[in-house]
């Protein structure tokens, strides 16, 4: 059951739930219902892997403590949106961070844009470099090293986790299928979003939110069929990326009749639409010369190329802090 303050206090969110809804209207996502009790706990720096019952006292006050953890959650919120370029809670690369991230901007309500900045390099490099297995210690210490010095906890995260390594983020820049299910998946999508695709009849710009909302991890449509379910691709060349996001689009489902695939061939689709979708003139020239699959690795090596330098701003590999990550 979930806490309620005593009634006198006048608070935003009396509940565990008020809380959940209350950040679900920030439109950016919902929280599952088990991350609330181990967000609250760790906004007070207490151990957010045990049960909260555990730590919080049923006669605590819990008014200014559900108040706190809103605050904080919605500014990471903010951060994740704003300087990390993540537009949806589903496409959070590493899930694990949120805590420490909620505890950080309770600390630090309105830290420097240079502390923000580095945060957001630690947060990638966190989700795409640290291949230390998830562990409940290891979040545990990683919390223990936020301070009351903004600077310091920011420095002390990034020397955690060290710089780039100089090998090892290839598999990120090789478009996989954007199903959302891992990290790979998520940065693929997130590099793709941040191309701010247009709708390929009307050419009005997307919003993630409410698509992905809605669609999911089929808000990423295939351009052309991909083979059925469980079977493998058809022989031929170009099969092999019919199952990557070579061959897909962040675009709504459209009316039956009309085809994806078919606004990019005729020309319908406003020129401006294709950059958001990286979609180059070389690939389209072969697309409607019929060679579909010079069209898929042309798009793939397009994709390459975005994800790449996506990459290298997002850990800040271009700002000269810490290891730069290479171009093969």
């Amino acid at each position: 059951m979930a806490p309620h303050p005593p009634a006198q206090r006048e608070t935003s969110c009396q509940s565990l739930e008020d809380l959940g809804a209350w950040l679900a209207a920030r439109d950016f996502g919902r929280l599952e219902d088990d991350a609330l009790p181990m967000l609250l706990l760790a906004v007070h720096g207490r151990d957010f892997t045990r049960d909260f019952r555990e730590e919080f006292a049923i006669e605590d006050d819990w008014a200014p403590a559900l108040e706190r953890t809103a605050r904080a959650v919605g500014r990471a919120f903010d951060f994740l949106r704003e300087d990390a370029g993540i537009p949806y809670l589903g496409l959070v690369p590493r899930p694990d961070a949120l805590p420490l991230l909620c505890r950080f901007f309770h600390l630090h309500p309105q830290p420097p844009p240079a502390a923000r900045m580095r945060l957001s390099h630690w947060l990638w490099r966190h989700a795409l470099f640290d291949t230390a297995q998830a562990s409940p210690a290891g979040a545990l210490a990683s919390l223990a090293l936020l301070t009351p010095d903004v600077n310091a906890s920011v420095r002390a995260l990034l020397d955690q986790l060290g710089p780039p390594p100089p090998r090892g983020w290839e598999r990120y820049s090789q478009p996989g299928m954007a199903g959302l299910a891992s990290v790979a998946d998520r940065v693929e999508a997130t590099a793709l979003l941040a191309l701010k695709p247009r709708h390929l009849l009307t050419g009005a710009a997307l919003e993630p939110v409410p698509l992905l909302e809605i669609q999911g991890a089929v808000a990423f449509l295939p351009l052309f069929p991909p083979p059925l379910s469980g079977g493998s691709p058809p022989p031929g060349p170009g099969s092999d990326l019919l199952l990557t996001l070579a061959n897909q689009v962040f675009h709504p489902v459209l009316a039956p009749g009309r085809s994806l695939l078919g606004l990019v061939r005729t020309g319908v689709t406003p020129p401006v639409v294709f950059p958001s979708h990286a979609l180059r003139p070389d690939a389209l020239a072969a697309l409607r010369q019929g060679d579909g699959a010079a069209f898929l690795a042309l798009r793939r090596d397009a994709l390459v190329t975005h994800i790449r330098a996506f990459i290298r701003a997002r850990t800040g590999a271009d700002t000269g802090v810490g290891a730069s990550i290479p171009e093969e």
